[in-house]
């Protein structure tokens, strides 16, 4: 059970981060970094300011269409200045600080692939059946049980009516 790109699709799919993979150790990176949570918040206020630079940018074009009396060249270029700043900051300081900027205040942590495997192995041997499985849900419900076929006998010859009528074939139209 020392298959290590699944035991790392596992690690990923579960919501970690796995920096990298040798012989005896995964390393990952610390799953309470809040750093990660700040990177995630600005990947998405930048895609909500790149909406809000089109909806400027095309009622700008509008207003210009209309008729309005500004200087195009001056109005783009403090479009494309501030927007252009905005856009580049993050890359320009993980350039700066050298790499992930986010991930840097972030720790790693070094588990030991034995012991993954060994929690692999409990897993299977827990619910009996190989680990490429789903893992087993249970849900349990304690309210009231609802009869979904009121009139189940109705229902029965219903089907039975419409598995036994022959339906007539369409006439051929030349």
């Amino acid at each position: 059970m020392n298959n290590i790109a699944h035991i790392q699709k596992l690690l990923e799919n579960a919501g970690l981060r796995v920096i990298g993979i040798d012989d005896s150790f995964f390393y990952l990176e610390d799953p309470s970094c809040v750093l990660r949570a700040f990177q995630t918040f600005l990947e998405y206020a930048w895609a909500v300011l790149a909406l809000f630079t089109g909806a400027l940018i095309l009622g700008w074009g509008i207003s210009m269409i209309r008729g309005a009396k500004n200087d195009i060249k001056q109005n783009f270029r403090n479009l494309i200045l501030i927007f252009g700043i905005l856009s580049a900051a993050g890359p320009i300081l993980n350039m700066i600080y050298g790499g992930d900027l986010f991930g840097a205040g972030c720790k790693q942590i070094k588990v030991p692939l034995a012991d993954v495997n060994e929690v692999l192995a409990a897993r299977a041997a827990a619910s009996g059946v190989s680990a490429e499985l789903y893992e087993d849900i249970d849900i349990y419900d304690s309210g009231p049980v609802i009869d979904v076929v009121p009139n189940a006998r109705a229902a029965a010859d219903a089907i039975e009516y419409l598995e036994n009528t022959e339906i007539p074939e369409e006439p051929q139209v030349n």
